[in-house]
């Protein structure tokens, strides 16, 4: 009978016995999966722990553990990569199942961000579980590794040492298909990961054990010195192989004898005493003589230290130092050191078979003579120290070549002290032979002949260097110069340029400093601009405040111009004088030989022309020579004159140019000064200003403006406008009248304080720094505001910032120019704002010429903007009514 001729309750019963039967059957057959699984597992975890109750090989051990993780995780394929710290990079080991030609590829993966996931997790200290390498950019660069080895997902962890914290590896499995971990799988990498942290970190400790272990075998082993041990009686526990010798006894013939075995009796006692204070906890350092087998006695440098262990002192560690030779060498040395000391020659000993020729004693007429009185400035070091920038190369050589020879040197040498003052000595050199004839030391003798040789030279070098600065005179540059030319002439091409260098405002700061700082101004102008010179070209000192530099090394105008911008950049930085800081600059003319010329000092007088034009264009610069400047140095005196008639005349007028605030409202004005040529109609202050200055007529000008913007100060506050800002020039400040003229004119017009503004640039710290801070303050008291001009661009300013008392502090326009643009003038821009913020100073942007701006340093807090946006310069009634207008 059919189960399909059964009843239908009878069907439904048969049908439900074998279901039953099917589940009963499936879960059995994933019981025994579970149990042949965790068989597996616990057959691992078992190799695993007897491989490290073993001591197997680090790689045996690593791929027990990738054997567990493999067993567990189906397909899997699992590697551990150490760290190498001295490389910074990951070396596979521990491999089972993953292709050994693929660790090999891995072998040095960068610990980096970004490189793989192993180089990655490394880096950042944090998994790395990537379901798919094709699809993440951190495997860019593995892209044939992972196609040659058909992989596609890979897990990675940092192994961290769990004694020290730090990366010292990393575990990664990897699989043939896209897949992410399981929470089971996930605790079993973990685990196991902490496993290869453990058997890593033990492995490591066990190999620096080791390492230190045979370390300190090695230091007592292969010391030369004598090295002993003694337990608490004083008898021997160990003697290395140095001692050995030292004594003629073997070191099994004294352990577990007493140390007084070597010790004679009269040594005993101190010895003892030494002893037992290491034994008491306190290092020993003496000399005894012992005994050697034969009887022989010896001199011992002794060094005694405890022996601790787990806080018990055991026994005492020494180290002896057979120094019997050094004291006989020391009673012979000091029989030779007594008959020198009191020569009045120099002497020196060198080594003569160390390199370098090492120095090893000098008598005290050699420290007199040369300045250096310390052992630590001397000994050890080569003579060579003695000699400069003039030494004579040639004498120098026939020393080597002496020392080369192990021959006797007889030769006149220029040397150097100490402080750096040259000195001329007649030197003799000899070598010392021992008794197989080798050369083992030199003596050098040496007088100070000095004197006698600076008569001889001083005479012929005066006559053509300068005093002060020691650089060629004038004599000795139009020498060189007609020499140059008249080599060109004779057929050599080539280009000769005349470089005239003039010190910018030099005359002030020597009058106001006086000339000592003057002279030292000059001294170190000549070091800095020579310094910048090539060997085969000129510097001389011309006169005054004046240099001039032949050059024939180069060629092209490009050349040139990039020596002058060189010699330019010497006056960047300030010149210190004990606390002096004084700021200078420089102009230079060039003219050359590529014009027609009829003497040679004509090209110097056409340097000097340019240069006066490089300073007509704001100085600080250089301006080649052309035919069309001789006009225009005729212009300049002309305009010095016209000048002076201007002053006279009062040819001048003051042009006001509103301060505005954020919404564009007047604030303040700025008074400048414009010149009413009767001829010419107005004159830019660019083309005379600098010109003033230069002349000394800026204070004369300037004592105008101050003048005449008290005179409309009235009328500007009666307008709305809160204060008037006006500029003073730096060398105002060094009239010995100056805050009292300013008090006089303030007090004939009534001025309140808070209604006038000074401005002044940094330059006018360039000088006496302390006493332009005075006299700041002085004008403070008398009800002036104080403003720093063209911020950023001039002398120290954040140093003053602190002790200046500061009111308003105007940005440079060159940092506003397309601040909203220029990642450089926005970043400055928003610093100094920053800084005033904290500080409580206002800020005026100076040259906002468009919105954008405008906006830029409205936004990050700028209280008072000024600039052809809003306003151009005005006379008084014109900005009157521009003001009026804005008002309303």
């Amino acid at each position: 009978m059919t189960i399909g001729q059964l009843e239908w309750q009878h069907q439904f019963l048969v049908y439900g016995l074998l279901l039953a039967l099917f589940f009963i059957a499936i879960g059995w057959w994933i019981g025994h999966r579970e149990r042949v699984r965790l068989s597996r597992l616990v057959d691992a975890k078992f190799r695993t722990l007897a491989s490290l109750a073993q001591n197997k090989p680090l790689e045996d051990k690593l791929t027990d553990i990738s054997a567990l993780i493999e067993g567990q995780i189906v397909d899997a394929m699992c590697s551990v990569m150490l760290v190498d710290p001295r490389k910074g990079v990951l070396n596979a080991t521990g491999t089972l199942r993953l292709p050994k030609a693929l660790a090999e590829e891995l072998q040095g993966l960068p610990i980096a961000d970004g490189v793989g996931g192993c180089g990655t997790a490394a880096y950042r200290r944090v998994p790395v579980v990537v379901d798919d390498m094709t699809k993440d950019s951190r495997f860019d660069s593995f892209t044939k590794l992972i196609e040659a080895y058909n992989l596609r997902a890979c897990w990675s962890y940092p192994v961290m040492s769990p004694t020290h914290k730090n990366v010292i590896g990393t575990f990664a499995v990897y699989f043939t298909k896209p897949r992410k971990p399981t929470l089971r799988e996930l605790d079993l990498i973990e685990r196991s990961r902490d496993l290869v942290a453990l058997v890593i970190d033990q492995h490591n400790d066990r190999v620096q054990r080791e390492r230190s272990e045979q370390h300190n075998r090695s230091l007592f082993s292969y010391n030369p010195e004598a090295v002993f041990t003694v337990d608490r009686d004083g008898n021997f526990t160990s003697l290395n192989r140095a001692g050995s010798d030292l004594i003629g006894f073997e070191e099994l013939e004294v352990l577990g004898q007493h140390y007084e075995l070597v010790i004679p009796e009269f040594e005993r006692a101190k010895t003892r005493t030494r002893f037992n204070a290491a034994l008491a906890g306190k290092p020993q350092r003496y000399e005894i003589k012992i005994y050697d087998r034969s009887g022989t006695l010896h001199d011992l440098d002794i060094t005694n230290m405890p022996i601790v262990i787990d806080g018990e002192i055991t026994g005492v560690h020494g180290i002896a130092k057979d120094v019997t030779a050094a004291r006989r060498n020391e009673s012979q040395l000091a029989l030779l050191e007594r008959s020198v000391e009191s020569s009045t020659n120099g002497l020196i000993i060198c080594e003569a078979n160390k390199s370098g020729f090492p120095i090893i004693y000098v008598n005290p007429a050699f420290r007199e003579m040369t300045g250096f009185h310390d052992d630590e400035e001397l000994l050890g070091r080569n003579c060579k120290f003695l000699q400069g920038p003039d030494t004579d190369p040639e004498t120098v050589q026939k020393i080597r070549d002496g020392l080369s020879t192990r021959s006797e040197v007889r030769v006149t040498i220029l040397n150097y002290r100490k402080d750096g003052t040259p000195f001329w000595n007649d030197l003799i050199i000899s070598p010392v032979r021992d008794k197989g004839e080798k050369v083992t030391h030199f003596i050098g003798l040496q007088s100070d002949i000095t004197e006698r040789v600076e008569r001889e030279g001083e005479l012929e070098f005066l006559a053509k260097h300068d005093v002060l600065t020691r650089l060629p005179n004038r004599n000795a540059l139009e020498d060189r110069l007609a020499k140059c030319l008249a080599q060109r002439q004779t057929g050599e091409e080539g280009q000769v340029a005349v470089l005239f260098i003039d010190l910018d405002g030099f005359k002030p700061i020597n009058d106001s400093l006086g000339h000592a700082v003057g002279d030292r101004i000059l001294v170190e102008t000549a070091r800095r601009l020579e310094q910048q010179m090539a060997p085969d070209d000129l510097l001389a000192r011309f006169g005054g405040d004046e240099f001039v530099a032949v050059v024939n090394s180069m060629e092209g105008r490009e050349a040139i111009g990039q020596l002058a911008l060189k010699l330019l950049e010497q006056f960047h930085q300030p010149y210190r004088f004990d606390e002096l800081e004084v700021s200078l600059s420089a102009t230079i003319g060039i003219a050359d030989n590529r014009t027609f010329f009829t003497h040679s000092v004509e090209l110097i007088q056409r340097a000097d022309v340019a240069m006066y034009e490089a300073k007509r264009r704001g100085g600080s610069s250089f301006h080649w020579y052309s035919a069309d400047l001789d006009a225009g140095m005729q212009h300049q005196i002309e305009l010095r004159t016209q000048l002076q008639e201007a002053i006279h005349a009062e040819q001048f007028e003051l042009f006001y140019q509103p301060i505005v605030d954020e919404k564009g409202q007047p604030r303040s004005v700025e008074a400048l000064i414009r010149w009413r040529h009767p001829e010419k109609g107005y004159i830019s202050p660019g083309e005379f200003i600098s010109l003033a200055e230069a002349t000394g007529q800026i204070i004369a000008i300037s004592d105008w403006v101050f003048r005449q913007a008290c005179k409309d100060t009235k009328t500007l506050l009666d307008a709305g406008i809160e204060n008037i800002s006006i500029n003073f020039s730096p060398l105002q400040f060094y009239r010995d009248d100056f805050i009292e003229n300013v008090n006089d004119i303030m007090s004939e017009f009534a001025i309140q304080p808070g209604q006038l503004v000074v401005e002044i640039t940094e330059n006018v710290f360039m000088r006496d720094s302390k006493k332009m801070v005075a006299l700041l303050h002085e004008l403070r008291e008398l009800g002036l505001g104080i403003s720093i001009d063209d911020f950023g661009t001039g002398f120290a300013s954040l140093s003053y910032l602190n002790q200046l008392p500061v009111d308003v502090l105007k940005i440079d326009q060159s940092f506003i120019h397309n601040v909203d643009s220029t990642r450089r003038n926005s970043a400055i821009t928003r610093g100094v704002l920053a800084i005033t913020s904290e500080l409580g100073i206002k800020t005026v942007a100076e040259g906002v010429e468009t919105e954008a701006e405008r906006a830029y340093v409205v936004n990050h807090g700028c209280n008072l903007m000024q600039g052809y946006l809003f306003c151009y310069p005005k006379p008084l009634t014109e900005a009157l009514a521009w003001i009026k207008k804005q008002q309303a």
